[in-house]
């Protein structure tokens, strides 16, 4: 399938994008590993957030990433982010 024609929500925004322009993130559903990866293919509970500072502030703010990913506050998370921003 054409991953443009994929649509997802960002958990901060709420806009709905393509797939391939959100960075997804998933905990593993059976190591509990959280993976931030744009494309990657782990089975578990994930969310999508845009490739955009101010969404990932709110979506940290707002502790939406570990509602959804039903995790603890987890600092190393946010560096893992920006690190697939800056790339």
């Amino acid at each position: 399938m054409d991953e443009s024609k994929i649509i997802r929500k960002c958990i901060a925004c709420n806009s709905l994008k393509p797939r391939g322009s959100l960075i997804k993130i998933t905990k593993h559903f059976k190591t509990n590993e959280i993976c931030v990866e744009p494309n990657s293919c782990f089975f578990g509970r994930s969310c999508y957030i845009c490739r955009d500072c101010e969404c990932i502030e709110n979506a940290f703010k707002k502790k939406r990433i570990f509602k959804i990913l039903k995790i603890n506050d987890n600092n190393e998370l946010k560096e893992k982010i920006r690190a697939v921003l800056e790339n």
